[in-house]
């Protein structure tokens, strides 16, 4: 029985193991947060058409950033963000009106800003000797058996924390900013590869046999930009946008540990199916490389991506009706 259970715990180390290796390469981010979370965020029950003052910074955090890129000035009309696919300039970014931005503009801009380096070149956990960056650790959250990886639920727990004191001491600004960035991580928790980055097997044999390792890292690149391919290029780009428009608003709890907790098992459950149909459609393209627009295209254009495509809808209605509900409820305690 010991010999059992000391095998158990190599086979689980190796494990965590591979799985940290072969995340070094990967920028843990679930593409177009910026295009998606406008989408939902305009067809919420909740007014959000009203300008905003923009006020200055004056929190006192306990997480650490790397300064460089945590910016504290508004930067509406800058279109600040990286744009992995190279999307055209959508949403619209205004700059702002007399010290004033609107708050559905407010919310969507800022979505993308936790991958503009705030988490990166940090020392946050002793697994990130292993991982060689800090930005999985606050975008993810594994669960291995017995072990559990990464804060990603933490990030989304901290920032709507930031976002309850700004909104009770009358800081409308903050108070909608550092809840764009809750979003974000949210958003992250539920792209399956967040929650698990192949099967075991996979992962095992990553340890020995780098183009297992390589496929899978393309693999977590590829689905992070299916969404975005999905927003803007897909020919099935309006159905998406209605499905998002049209998703009704779906109360998880008031209890965001809950709430959070619920998405990741959701996410985690639904791993298995989208990384089998992600391989099928694109096959030995993941070993040599992330696959690119005309990729998509023409693998959608051949039938490739039907049934990713259902899944990753059922993902879209449920992430959807999951954060309408989260920001209706919550937006109605503190709107004026």
């Amino acid at each position: 029985m010991k010999l059992i259970k000391s095998y158990e715990k190599v086979i689980v180390f190796g494990f965590v193991f591979s799985i940290l290796l072969m995340t070094q390469a990967v920028i843990f981010a679930w593409s177009g947060h910026e295009v998606y979370t406008y989408f939902l965020a305009k067809s919420l029950n909740v007014p959000l058409d009203k300008l905003v003052q923009i006020t200055p910074y004056s929190y006192k955090e306990t997480r650490v950033y790397n300064t460089k890129y945590y910016y504290t000035y508004d930067f509406a009309g800058q279109r600040k963000f990286f744009d992995p696919l190279n999307i055209s300039e959508f949403p619209e970014d205004k700059p702002a009106i007399d010290g004033k931005i609107p708050a559905l503009q407010l919310l969507s801009i800022y979505a993308q800003f936790p991958d503009f380096g705030m988490d990166e070149g940090l020392n946050l956990s002793p697994m990130q000797a292993l991982i060689g960056n800090s930005q999985g650790v606050r975008h993810m959250r594994y669960k291995l058996g017995i072990i559990e990886a990464f804060e990603g639920d933490k990030s989304f727990l901290y920032f709507v924390d930031m976002s309850k004191k700004a909104f009770e001491k009358g800081d409308e600004y903050w108070g909608y900013r550092f809840l764009s960035y809750a979003l974000h991580y949210i958003e992250d928790l539920f792209q399956p590869y967040h929650e698990s980055p192949g099967t075991f097997w996979e992962v095992l044999t990553s340890l020995f046999d780098k183009k297992v390792m390589k496929m899978l890292n393309n693999a977590h690149y590829t689905y992070d930009n299916y969404l975005v391919y999905l927003l803007v290029y897909s020919k099935n780009r309006e159905e998406v946008v209605k499905i998002i428009e049209k998703t009704p608003a779906r109360y998880v709890s008031k209890n965001y540990e809950k709430l959070i907790n619920e998405v990741m098992m959701y996410s985690y459950s639904k791993f298995p199916q989208v990384h089998s149909e992600l391989k099928k459609a694109f096959g030995d393209i993941l070993y040599e490389r992330v696959p690119e627009i005309e990729d998509f295209r023409k693998l959608e254009e051949e039938g490739k991506f039907d049934k990713l495509y259902s899944v990753t809808k059922d993902i879209i209605i449920v992430m959807t009706g999951t954060i309408k509900g989260f920001l209706e409820e919550y937006l109605k305690s503190y709107q004026k």
